[in-house]
C-alpha cells in the first residue's frame, strides 16, 4: 500500500509517494503556467501561414494556440478564453486549447464538446456501456462527460452529484471571464496536494507531513513528523533515480538519455548472474525487471512524449509478448496516459507518455538536495 509524505519548505510545498521503500513520484507546487489552468487571454500575434496565435496569458508570459482550433478566428488585441493543455518546457511556450475540461474525480466535464466518452483503462466492455450510459443520462445539455476510472466503484448518484458541481464550477468561471479584462487567469490549477489525493490510484495507507494541520479530510491516518522526506530517504532516493545511469536489483543496469524529440531508454546486462545467465529465461528475467523500473522511472521524472526502449535481445515473439505485457502491467498504476505501441522490425519497444508538466533531470540544483549533488532540468 502507498504512503504519502508532504512537507513544506521555505514555503514551498513538496509531496513524495512511496510504495513501501520504492519513490514512486516527486512533485514541488511551482508559480508557472501549469497544465489545466484557464486564462482569458488577448491574441497578440495571429500567424496565419504558421497556423498559429500567439496569445498573452498575462502580463509576463506568452502562450501557443492552434489556428485551427478559433471557429471564429480571432484579431490581435482580442481576448480568448484558454486553458494550458501542456505546460512550458524549456524554450517552449505553453500549448493551450479552446477545448476547455473541467476535471472531477469521477468525471471530466467538456463544456464545448457533447461526446462521452469512457476511461481508456476501463477494458470490461459492459462496464464501458453502462458508464456511457450513464454520462448520457446525466450530461448537462449540449456538454459533455468523460467518466475515469474512480467512476467504477462509485454510486451514480455521487457521479451525479459531482456533474452538478463541475457545472456550477464552468457557470462561475464565465462569469468571473464576462467581467474580467485579459489578459488574466480566471481558473487557477488545482492544488498540488488536492490533485495527489484525487488522482491518486488505490488511495493511501498513511500519509506523514510536517503541516501542521492536514488540509483534506482524508480516510487514511495522518502522522505529524518534523522531517517526513529524512524519514523515508526521500533525498537519496530521488538522486539515485535521476541519474543517467540507475542500476537493477539484479545486476545490470538503465541508460536513460532524454533528447529533444525523444527520451532513450537502454537495458544493459551489467553484472546480471541469475539462472542459467545468457539464455532466453534469463534475458526475459532481465528485462521485465528492468520493464517495471523504467515505468517508475517515467512516472518520477515525469517523462512525456515518444520514448523508445531497447531491451537486451530476446530471440523468440513468445519472450516480447511476456516483457511488453510487463510493461503494460507496470504502466497501469501511472497517473497519465501511457500508450504502448509494441516493438519494432528492430527490435525497440516504442511508447508515448502524455506530457503532464516539466520533467526531471540533472543540471541544475534542485532545492530539495543541497549538497548531494542533485540536479533539475526542465527540459
Amino acid at each position: 500500500m502507498k504512503q504519502l509524505y508532504v512537507e513544506q519548505q521555505n514555503g514551498k510545498l513538496s509531496c513524495a509517494v512511496m510504495d513501501g521503500a520504492s519513490l514512486l513520484s516527486w512533485q514541488e507546487e511551482t508559480t508557472s503556467a501549469q497544465s489545466e489552468q484557464i486564462y482569458l487571454a488577448k491574441a497578440d500575434r495571429v500567424m496565419k501561414v504558421m497556423e498559429a496565435i500567439f496569445v498573452r496569458l498575462t502580463k509576463d508570459q506568452n502562450g501557443f494556440l492552434p489556428y485551427s482550433e478559433c471557429k471564429e478566428k480571432p484579431l490581435s488585441g482580442q481576448p480568448v478564453l484558454v486553458q494550458v493543455k501542456k505546460p512550458p518546457i524549456g524554450e517552449k511556450l505553453p500549448y493551450c486549447t479552446m477545448d476547455i475540461s473541467i476535471a472531477g474525480h469521477y468525471a471530466i466535464l467538456t463544456p464545448f464538446s457533447n461526446k462521452i466518452a469512457v476511461s481508456s483503462r476501463i477494458t470490461d466492455s459492459e462496464e464501458v456501456e453502462r458508464l456511457r450510459s450513464l454520462g448520457k443520462e446525466i450530461a448537462p445539455e449540449n456538454m459533455g462527460l468523460i467518466l475515469r476510472t474512480e467512476s467504477t466503484a462509485a454510486p451514480p448518484d455521487e457521479i451525479k452529484a459531482e456533474v452538478q458541481k463541475l457545472l456550477d464550477k464552468w457557470h462561475a468561471l464565465c462569469k468571473k471571464a464576462a467581467s474580467a479584462c485579459a489578459p488574466c487567469l480566471i481558473e487557477e490549477k488545482e492544488p498540488l496536494l488536492s490533485c495527489i489525493l484525487r488522482d491518486e490510484k488505490g488511495g493511501f495507507e498513511k500519509i506523514i507531513t510536517n503541516l501542521s494541520e492536514f488540509p483534506f479530510a482524508v480516510s487514511c491516518p495522518v502522522q505529524h513528523v518534523e522531517n517526513p522526506f529524512s524519514l523515508a530517504n526521500v533525498q537519496r532516493k530521488l538522486e539515485k533515480s535521476l541519474s543517467r545511469k540507475v542500476y537493477l536489483p539484479c545486476g545490470g543496469y538503465l541508460i536513460i538519455d532524454p533528447t529533444e524529440a525523444m527520451t532513450v531508454i537502454d537495458v544493459n546486462s551489467g553484472k546480471f548472474t541469475g539462472k542459467k545467465s545468457g539464455t532466453e529465461s534469463s534475458f526475459l528475467a532481465l528485462n521485465r525487471e528492468a520493464a517495471k523500473e523504467i515505468a517508475r522511472l517515467l512516472r518520477l521524472r515525469n517523462i512525456g512524449g515518444i520514448i523508445i526502449i531497447d531491451f537486451v535481445d530476446m530471440q523468440t515473439e513468445e519472450s516480447r509478448a511476456a516483457v511488453l505485457e510487463a510493461m503494460q502491467n507496470a504502466c497501469s498504476t501511472d497517473t497519465a496516459k501511457t500508450v504502448l505501441h509494441g516493438f519494432t522490425s528492430l527490435g525497440l519497444m516504442e511508447m508515448t507518455r502524455k506530457k503532464t508538466g516539466s520533467a526531471l533531470h540533472t543540471t541544475s540544483p534542485c532545492p530539495h538536495c543541497k549538497g548531494t549533488g542533485l540536479k533539475e532540468e526542465f527540459l
